[in-house]
């Protein structure tokens, strides 16, 4: 199992798809985690995690650039620097209630439909349309967990968590993008960005989960 997802999660390394190893990296503990119980774990990999950051810095020179981006967009706010700019600048002129639908400016953000579609919505709903948002994310994953914990089989249980974890790490990951808690790493939002195989399959996902949730009310 260990060689079969380090397999993977060098292809896509070899790819410079480092948003979706992240994401590979952190389903895998996380299943690691519930399947076992075992904290351990989850301190291995997080030191594995740490150095492979490392060895990244130094292999991978867009990476490198990503970071003092992500830390400084003002070192470079004409190339690099220009989209988390401007999506700080969306973000902020966002206030509290927001534009209003259709009077904001994502076109002024490159790539608005994929990496920084939070970022327009913050800017046209403001804080309490985030808040609003990020509430349906959490009970869509609140609600994913409670079928887990619900669940009597073993492997519906784990299916069941390990799609939740899906959703959940996603929006976390492009969220912590988007207001620069986190490198953005090109992570599309579930349900939101632009996408039609992302679309496709965050329905999947949810269509299982429906089922597991079945299951789960059949057993009990």
């Amino acid at each position: 199992m260990l060689i079969m997802w380090g397999m993977s999660v060098l292809v896509v390394v070899l790819q410079r798809d480092l948003g979706n190893a992240l994401l590979l990296f952190g389903i895998f503990l996380a299943m690691l985690y519930l399947a076992t119980g075992r904290v351990a774990y989850v301190i291995a990999g997080l030191l594995t995690f740490a150095l492979a950051v490392y060895v990244a810095l130094h292999l991978f020179s867009h990476v490198k650039v990503r970071i003092q981006v992500w830390l400084n967009p003002w070192s470079d706010p004409l190339a690099a620097g220009f989209q988390p700019i401007q999506a700080d600048y969306a973000l902020a002129h966002g206030h509290i209630f927001g534009t209003g639908l259709g009077f904001g400016y994502p076109q002024f953000i490159p790539v608005v439909a994929s990496d920084y579609a939070f970022a327009a919505i913050g800017e046209e709903l403001g804080l309490l349309g985030t808040v609003a948002v990020l509430g349906l994310y959490l009970l869509l994953v609140t609600r994913g967990m409670l079928i887990a914990m619900q669940a009597r089989d073993s492997f519906v249980r784990l299916l069941a968590a390990g799609l939740t974890v899906v959703l959940g790490l996603q929006t976390l990951i492009i969220l912590a993008g988007n207001v620069r808690l986190l490198p953005l790493t090109g992570i599309t939002l579930p349900f939101i960005s632009a996408g039609g195989s992302s679309l496709l399959t965050n329905f999947l996902i949810v269509g299982l989960l429906l089922k597991a949730s079945e299951t789960a009310g059949e057993r009990r």
